[in-house]
């Protein structure tokens, strides 16, 4: 009798670490799936961000031909960022596209 209750205590002691383990481990998963999902989200606004940006700048340039090299070498720091986080090849379009235009010298960069 006395082995009997032992074994069904130690039997309910062993079921319910493991049934805390298993629910510690399942809320670790949905912790680390939001933050994936979260990052995937950010990143994801980022690039529009900056593809907009990228966009922008061209247009507001485009009808001159010019544009001024302070805001060229922006333009182009924000491209690499762009391609790091995956990127689309639209806005290597563009930069082909102001491959013939002039850029304008200021002595912003200089100093």
């Amino acid at each position: 009798m006395t082995q009997t209750i032992i074994n069904t205590a130690v039997t309910f002691i062993i079921s319910s670490i493991l049934g805390y383990c298993v629910s510690v481990i399942k809320n670790y998963k949905k912790k680390l799936k939001d933050k994936t999902s979260n990052e995937l989200i950010q990143n994801k606004a980022l690039l529009t961000l900056l593809q907009s940006q990228l966009t922008n700048t061209y247009f507001v340039y485009q009808n001159f031909q010019e544009i001024p090299d302070y805001v060229y070498r922006g333009w182009l720091n924000s491209l690499k960022i762009y391609e790091q986080l995956g990127g689309n090849d639209y806005c290597h379009t563009l930069e082909k596209k102001m491959g013939n235009w002039k850029i304008i010298k200021t002595d912003i960069i200089e100093k």
